[in-house]
């Protein structure tokens, strides 16, 4: 027995799945269709940046901007007390050694100096006294002992013809006797006078050095009086250029304070400032060469600073020849470091966002440049503007290196010119 109700929903469903795989068919034939229109476009040739593989040396360079410094500042401190008078030059003026860049006023220091030269000259005064005095002594001394010298040698004759005398009884023994005794006391006080007049010169001698130290400890604080009353006057002390005064008129000094920084500007260094993700192969003794307003100089990477400041590290070139032209501190200069020279390689100019011992794809052309395939590339080591390929590329292929973000999702792209 047939059911015709049964019957009627059998063919609702069989009406019902023949439209689902209908539809379904439709909605597939429009999905490859748009997916074939979508894997391919057209691009204008004007708009890419194209770039041909070469095989050749390579050589890595990093560039960093920067600027020149002094390799050694010269530090001005106040060497004396006072108030600061005048200020005549600023910072950036040249100067020369013993140029004049600021006075100071204390007039304690002009009275002390007056005290001290007068007390130098009364030791000078008393000196000299001391010296006529002593000579004085020692002439008198001498006079002593050419005195005695005679009357010694008179007593001696004395004794002498005494003693003759005294064989023939002319004189007594008495008399004999007195005249041995008076030559030997004359004797005795002659040598005695003569151990005074070498102690008497050393006396002299003595007394002359404590007046010798008397006078040079008056003329050392004479002198260093006007040391102060010099310092008054700030000059610089070598030849270069003035960066920095560091005091107002008016103020009031002391000694040791800080007043100027002077910059020998024939003695300059590069401080290039080299992002660290590059500094890793940065090494002393590589080649650099630094510019500045279409100037260059050659130098060598002295020294590579330990610490990272916000995301760059400092590297200071040293020139090896000559100063970059017109160089000046503060001046900012660019610095291309030559790290490595690679042999015979295979390169490109840089892609946008390629990066060393990478892998990416790049959009490679064909012979008639009209259509641009879509290519795994390897690259190797790279420098500024160059890298090297390890894979897939031959020397003479073209490829588009300029950004291509915006076509990720093509595999290939149609080439045309531009129209005008």
């Amino acid at each position: 027995m047939i059911i015709p109700g049964k019957r009627k929903l059998r063919f609702i469903s069989s009406k019902r799945i023949i439209v689902v795989v209908f539809l379904t068919t439709l909605l597939s034939i429009g999905w490859l269709k748009l997916n074939a229109f979508g894997s391919e476009t057209s691009v204008s040739y004007d708009d890419l940046i194209i770039a041909s593989v070469e095989k050749g040396d390579l050589v890595r360079e990093v560039r960093a901007p920067g600027v020149l410094v002094p390799i050694k500042l010269n530090y001005i401190s106040a060497t004396s007390n006072g108030r600061v008078k005048e200020i005549l030059l600023e910072a950036g003026d040249p100067v020369e050694a013993g140029t004049l860049i600021m006075t100071f006023d204390n007039p304690e220091l002009s009275q002390a100096v007056d005290i001290a030269n007068y007390d130098l000259e009364v030791q000078q005064a008393t000196y000299h006294a001391v010296e006529q005095g002593l000579q004085q002594k020692l002439l008198e001394q001498r006079i002593t002992i050419a005195d005695l010298n005679a009357r010694y040698e008179m007593a001696k004759l004395r004794r002498q013809a005494n003693q003759r005398l005294l064989k023939t009884s002319a004189v007594s023994d008495i008399s004999y006797n007195e005249s041995v005794l008076l030559e030997q006391q004359l004797k005795v006080q002659h040598q005695l006078e003569i151990e005074g007049l070498q102690t008497l010169s050393e006396l002299r001698q003595s007394e002359l050095a404590v007046g010798q130290a008397k006078i040079k400890k008056a003329k050392r604080q004479f002198e260093l009086q006007k040391e102060l009353v010099n310092g008054l006057s700030v000059r610089a002390t070598t030849q270069g250029i003035l960066q920095e005064v560091l005091l107002e008129e008016g103020e009031l000094v002391m000694s040791g304070t800080l007043l100027a920084r002077i910059a020998e500007q024939d003695h300059l260094k590069a401080e290039l400032r080299v992002q660290e993700s590059q500094v890793k192969d940065i090494v002393k003794g590589q080649s650099v060469v630094i510019s500045a307003s279409g100037k260059t100089a050659e130098g060598v990477v002295k020294r590579i600073n330990p610490a990272v400041q916000q995301g760059t590290v400092v590297v200071d070139v040293y020139f090896t020849e000559h100063l970059l032209e017109g160089a000046r501190p503060d001046l900012r200069i660019n610095g291309v470091i030559e790290l490595q020279k690679i042999k015979n390689v295979l390169k490109i100019k840089r892609p946008v966002f390629a990066q060393e011992s990478s892998t990416s794809s790049l959009f490679v052309l064909n012979q008639a440049k009209t259509m641009a395939t879509r290519r795994q590339v390897e690259f190797g080591l790279g420098s500024v503007d160059v890298i090297e390929i390890r894979s897939t590329l031959n020397p003479g292929d073209k490829v588009i290196v300029s950004s291509m973000s915006e076509y990720n999702n093509l595999s290939e792209l149609n080439l045309h010119a531009a129209s005008h």
